[in-house]
């Protein structure tokens, strides 16, 4: 049974904080390093991947969490903080041998009434404002109509918005991060963890990438999906490109969240735990798509 926060953060502790999640982390039984020049070689070529991007939920929240506000590029531009509508996402990847997966997790239909959800902590309802999401599509109807089993869901990152569909899934259901998301330590997290874990629930452990200094991963062994380790926003953040029969996708997470953001090259603002390493990792992601302008990006919460 997963421990509550209150039974995890002991009192000499409390300074220190608690982690993200107390969820048990494994390496991720697949995939396998591979360098930049292996990606380079296959990156304009489209690959085996049936690749659909399902719109789950409008929402609105302060700019100034998905926005770095205090770069020079956002001062420049005179943009101050309001509350900004944004969008969650979950992208569906059918490969043709391996199964079906998700990227990101969407909405669960526990999230489909503006009531308070039983799944995440009082405070953290009230702080989400969850009255303003406004659901379109709940990961049990995209499962439904895509398959009667989900393969595996690959997560940018473990923040509540990015795994709020994980409990429509079959208990089980093998769910992938990057290095050290659970074990973030916060004083933040002692709000938080309980609510991460309930809505991490379905799963018995979170598999994580196994990075080498290359920073990528060939998930499928074909090079059809590449996870890219793009730490900053949390330590674990991953974009992931995808080579679909219709192209190449660039699926940054939040490594910025909006449209402006990744038009002018503006990192996410103070919900990146580390704003100095979100902003290098957006950096490397632009350069990405300026080398191959054929892909197309897909920002963490606003489509180009």
């Amino acid at each position: 049974m997963i421990k509550r926060l209150a039974l995890l953060c002991s009192l000499p502790l409390l300074l220190l904080g608690c982690h993200a999640s107390s969820i048990s982390t494994a390496p991720a039984n697949v995939g396998q390093p591979i360098s930049i020049d292996e990606l380079i070689a296959v990156i304009g070529q489209p690959g085996p991947i049936e690749f659909e991007k399902h719109l789950a939920a409008t929402w609105s929240i302060n700019l100034s969490g998905l926005l770095n506000l205090e770069h020079p590029k956002a001062i420049a531009a005179g943009i101050e903080d309001r509350e900004e509508p944004i969008e969650l996402y979950v992208y569906s990847l059918e490969h043709p041998e391996k199964g079906i997966f998700f990227v990101d997790s969407g909405v669960s239909e526990r999230f489909s009434s503006p009531a308070d959800n039983p799944d995440l902590s009082f405070i953290v309802n009230k702080a989400m404002g969850l009255g303003k999401l406004k659901t379109v599509l709940t990961t049990a109807e995209l499962a439904r109509a895509k398959s009667a089993a989900i393969d595996g869901v690959f997560l940018t990152h473990i923040h509540t918005d990015h795994i709020m569909g994980l409990r429509d899934l079959p208990l089980g259901t093998p769910v992938y991060t990057g290095p050290g998301e659970a074990s973030l330590s916060s004083v933040q997290h002692m709000a938080t963890q309980g609510s991460t874990d309930r809505l991490l629930g379905n799963s018995h452990q979170l598999l994580e990438w196994q990075f080498d200094e290359s920073g990528l991963i060939d998930i499928f062994g074909d090079k059809s999906v590449i996870a890219i380790h793009s730490p900053g926003h949390t330590p674990g953040s991953t974009a992931y490109l995808i080579r679909s029969t219709k192209g190449v996708h660039l699926l940054v997470g939040d490594a910025t969240h909006t449209r402006w953001g990744w038009e002018n090259g503006v990192e996410a603002g103070s919900f990146s735990a580390d704003l100095q390493q979100s902003a290098e990792s957006l950096q490397r992601l632009l350069k990405l798509s300026q080398d191959n302008p054929g892909m197309t990006v897909h920002p963490g919460h606003q489509s180009l």
